[in-house]
């Protein structure tokens, strides 16, 4: 014990010196296995620009929506959460619309385009549901998880992802204050 006390600062030193030895060469290899990890949409980033069809076969683009407050919520027909979910996202859609914009990226490869249209029809949506058929926007989202949400503030700007669900409406609404509060004090 006498030989502990005595090196105690040499050894606590040097296990901070080995913790961030590994830290680093664990980031570098993360790095350079994956790359495109750099490019993944973050908190903090700007949303990357997508385009994608509806249902009703019009095509909508991200950047369309600037100046605006964005939701956009990845999900499929199948998924347990996302049913759960979708009637919080309505009623949210159904208070907040125009003020925020609402884009459902339906993960088509996964789904069927006749069973997203009667899923839609037998929860009464509103909002856009737009038809991710080759995954290229899952993809780009990095999406691994379904339901997955992004709130993008006005300018463009990831605020917060929400990684599985089913989120309350409680949980929701806080979200879409927390966008639509960032709006009005960047517009004064």
């Amino acid at each position: 014990m006498d030989i502990f006390k005595k090196y105690q600062p040499q050894v606590s030193i040097m296990i901070v010196i080995l913790s961030i030895i590994w830290i680093g060469f664990t980031s570098y290899e993360s790095f350079h296995r994956d790359p495109s990890i750099l490019n993944s949409p973050q908190v903090g980033f700007l949303a990357p620009n997508f385009e994608l069809k509806d249902l009703q076969g019009n095509t909508q683009k991200l950047s369309n929506y600037t100046g605006k407050p964005i939701m956009i919520n990845f999900w499929a027909s199948w998924c347990k959460p996302c049913q759960v979910e979708m009637p919080a996202i309505q009623n949210s859609f159904q208070e907040h619309y125009p003020d925020i914009i609402f884009l459902s990226v339906n993960s088509t490869k996964q789904d069927s385009i006749s069973a997203v249209s009667e899923f839609v029809k037998n929860k009464q949506l509103d909002f856009p549901v737009l038809l991710d058929i080759q995954n290229a926007v899952g993809s780009l989202y990095r999406i691994q998880a379904l339901p997955t949400t992004y709130f993008i503030n006005s300018k463009g700007v990831i605020q917060e992802i929400i990684i599985g669900g089913p989120m309350s409406e409680t949980l929701l609404e806080i979200r879409l204050q927390n966008i639509l509060e960032e709006n009005d004090v960047s517009n004064n």
